[in-house]
């Protein structure tokens, strides 16, 4: 075989690896709650005693979190107000919930309230949406998907190093990664689809001090934990690939 032709056949063989989608890991995408949509969300606004702000928080990555402080009627408040963030990539073919993909959602967060008890102030809904008409679940407040109680005891006895686990804050600040199955709370798992994804989440409890505060959001459908290392700053892609090219240039030459 001659060495155009061979140089030919590799990069065919490359292009079709590619499209395939078998040339890619299983993905893992973190969403920046500061990339939520204005439009599609009630920042600001105070809906039956919640607000959303933004503050600095000493162990954010990115400086800030956000919260809304307030009344603590939990779900008799509709999950509102709400913010809704666009996943910052599209959901690749094959690796969608419909693709039999099963898909964890870990939130990067601060509760001041775990330092005095377990169980309160501690809690967001969340839902998922490929295109902010249809959600799961369905109606705002629904408990079968959400964030809450890390634990039976106070931080940081509450981190169990599988799905709460510390950040790299450490013990200092009750800050911790929760993943959405942590202590049996959420009776189902996200469900993403191929393309465009939303997030929104939705408040649960809240308190006028040590309401809770989230800062990243990260889906994946590794079975892995995610880690502040592979937060992206501000600006920056939010999309960690979890591998390359399966086949590199190198095992490619070695064919022919």
């Amino acid at each position: 075989m001659s060495k155009l032709l061979c140089v030919s056949v590799s990069v065919m063989l490359l292009v079709v690896v590619m499209l395939s989608g078998t040339a890619y890991a299983d993905q893992t995408i973190y969403v920046l709650v500061a990339n939520y949509d204005k439009a599609l969300s009630q920042f600001g606004v105070d809906i039956k005693g919640n607000t959303w702000v933004e503050t600095e928080e000493d162990g954010a990555i990115n400086k800030t979190a956000f919260g809304a402080p307030g009344d603590n009627n939990a779900g008799n408040d509709g999950g509102e107000p709400c913010l809704v963030i666009k996943f910052p990539e599209k959901v690749k073919a094959g690796e969608s919930t419909a693709d039999g993909k099963k898909w964890a959602v870990w939130a990067r967060l601060y509760e001041p309230q775990a330092l005095i008890d377990a169980t309160n102030f501690n809690s967001f809904f969340l839902r998922t949406s490929a295109d902010t008409l249809t959600w799961t679940p369905a109606g705002r407040a629904d408990t079968t998907l959400r964030w809450n109680d890390p634990g039976a005891a106070i931080f940081p006895d509450s981190i169990n190093g599988t799905d709460v686990i510390l950040t790299d804050v450490g013990n200092r600040l009750p800050w911790w990664w929760q993943k959405h199955t942590a202590n049996g709370q959420s009776t189902i798992d996200p469900v993403i689809a191929v393309g465009d994804n939303y997030a929104e989440i939705g408040i649960r409890e809240s308190d006028a001090v040590n309401y809770p505060r989230i800062e990243v959001i990260c889906f994946r459908n590794d079975d892995k934990q995610p880690a502040d290392s592979e937060v992206p700053k501000l600006g920056a892609s939010a999309v960690q690939s979890a591998g390359k090219l399966s086949i590199t240039w190198g095992k490619m030459k070695s064919i022919y």
